[in-house]
C-alpha cells in the first residue's frame, strides 16, 4: 500500500490534506481515485490507514479510517556524521542510512573534504532532506531521519558528550569494534562519523578522542566512505536487534 509523510499541522481530527510533489505522486503517477487507500505517518510516529475523499489541484483531502500500530525504529538513537563525498554519494548515503534507521544525518566538513558547498548548503540539505523523507515512506518507517545543518569535524567532536557513545571508525585501529564496544558501554544514544575518501587526518583522530570518540575497526580491508557508513549502520542495527 502507497505510504506518505504528513506534516502533523496537515492532520485536523479524522482529516488530512496532503499537499506539495505528492499531490502529483497520487495522482499522476499512481493514478489513485477517490475511495483509494494509503497508509500516512506524522512527525509524532503516527501512522493511519487513509481513505481519499477529493481530489483538487492544489490538494488532495483524505479520511482517517483507522490507526495502525508499527515497531520499525531502532531500540537505539543513532546519529551518523557523514564528511562530505565527492558527487552524489551523499544522496545514496542519505538514502540507505534512512532505510537502516539512522535517526539524524550530519553533513560535516573536514580537512580532506573534497567538495564546498557552504555557498549553497541550504539548498544541498532540503534535497538530502527529501531523499530522506522519500527513503522513510519507502522503507516502512515511522520516523523521517533529520539532516542537520552543515558543520565543520572541529565543532562536531565537541558534541560527543552529548551521546551515550560516540564512534569514528579509523583504518589505524586494530581492537575495538562495534560489537566490543556496546558490550562495554551504555547506547541509548550514539553518534558515528565517517570520514571522507581520504580518511581522516592524525589530528583529526586525535582531537575527536580528546574529546570523548572512541576509534573502532571496521575490518582488515579499507573501505570507500559510503560502504563505511552504511556497514557501520547495519552492524548497529544487527547488535541492536538482537
Amino acid at each position: 500500500m502507497p505510504r506518505f509523510y504528513i506534516p502533523q499541522e496537515q492532520i485536523k481530527g479524522k482529516q488530512i490534506i496532503i499537499t506539495g510533489s505528492d499531490v502529483n505522486h497520487i495522482k499522476n503517477v499512481l493514478r489513485l481515485k477517490v475511495g483509494a487507500e494509503i497508509t500516512v505517518f506524522d512527525s509524532s510516529q503516527k501512522v493511519y490507514l487513509c481513505k481519499l475523499r477529493e481530489f483538487n489541484r492544489e490538494f488532495i483531502r483524505g479520511i482517517i479510517t483507522s490507526q495502525i500500530h508499527e515497531d520499525t525504529e531502532l531500540k537505539a538513537d543513532i546519529t551518523l556524521a557523514q564528511c562530505l563525498p565527492k558527487a552524489r554519494k551523499m544522496d545514496l548515503i542519505v538514502q540507505k542510512a534512512t532505510e537502516l534507521g539512522a535517526n539524524r544525518i550530519i553533513p560535516v566538513i573536514s580537512e580532506r573534504s573534497v567538495p564546498r558547498i557552504e555557498d549553497k548548503a541550504e539548498r544541498k540539505t532540503a534535497h538530502w532532506q527529501k531523499i530522506a523523507q522519500e527513503a522513510a515512506e519507502q522503507s516502512g518507517r515511522t520516523k523521517v531521519p533529520q539532516i542537520l545543518p552543515l558543520v565543520s569535524l572541529s565543532e562536531l567532536v565537541k558534541s560527543a558528550s552529548d551521546y551515550d557513545l560516540a564512534l569514528i571508525p579509523w583504518e589505524g585501529e586494530r581492537e575495538n569494534t562495534i560489537k566490543k564496544v556496546l558490550t562495554t558501554s551504555r547506547h541509548n544514544s550514539l553518534i558515528i562519523v565517517i570520514g571522507p575518501e581520504g580518511g581522516f587526518s592524525q589530528a583529526e583522530i586525535k582531537i575527536a578522542q580528546e574529546n570523548g570518540f572512541i576509534p573502532i575497526s571496521l575490518g582488515k580491508r579499507i573501505l570507500r566512505c559510503e560502504t563505511a557508513a552504511l556497514t557501520c549502520l547495519a552492524l548497529l542495527a544487527s547488535e541492536l536487534e538482537r
